[in-house]
């Protein structure tokens, strides 16, 4: 009976987990639509290149997130990331 608990509790833990990484990956995606229409918007230069680097640190923070869940094979709306 205790295997089977911890069976279910691990199984609880990966699912959590997966919902987590899940949940990261659509913040950052919004987070990087909104740069980006910042970006259109930016007129002062200093404004734009702070802009560019945000969008950079976005873009690697979503691949890295993205790899954690193709690594432990995560899947969205049917499909595998």
């Amino acid at each position: 009976m205790a295997a089977i608990m911890d069976l279910l509790s691990k199984r609880k833990n990966e699912e959590r987990e997966s919902e987590s990484l899940l949940n990261e990956i659509y913040r950052i995606s919004d987070a990087l639509e909104l740069a980006y229409e910042r970006f259109e918007l930016q007129n002062e230069s200093d404004l734009v290149e702070a802009t560019i680097f945000e969008i950079e640190a976005l873009k690697a923070r979503y691949r890295y997130v993205l790899g954690l869940a193709k690594q432990q094979n995560i899947s969205a709306n049917g499909k595998r990331l």
